[in-house]
């Protein structure tokens, strides 16, 4: 079975995305995993949610008729800003319960 170039190009976008997000992550100091334990974390961190972020908006824009290289790389810088800066104010972090 053969991968047609575009598919080959869609690939290497969705990649380029998620490595802009991770680089930008790491320059604006995203820690790279979130706290112990990571099943209560609700730490941003570079693995989660950024660059999931980062995959679900360039796949937004690809549907939407919006491909290439340029605009993974672009989604991926955005997607590291706007985690860092904007997540916690449109989605807070969970009132933790105490147990007695």
């Amino acid at each position: 079975m053969f991968i047609h170039a575009f598919e080959q190009i869609t690939i290497l976008s969705y990649i380029l995305a998620v490595a802009a997000a991770m680089v930008v992550g790491l320059i604006l100091r995203i820690p790279i995993l979130p706290e112990r334990p990571m099943r209560y974390s609700w730490t941003i961190s570079i693995i989660f949610p950024t660059s999931i972020l980062a995959l679900g908006f360039t796949a937004m824009l690809f549907k939407l008729g919006y491909t290439g290289m340029l605009v993974a790389l672009i989604v991926g810088i955005l997607t590291a800003v706007f985690a860092k800066y904007f997540l916690e104010r449109l989605l807070p972090r969970p009132q933790m319960e105490e147990s007695a």
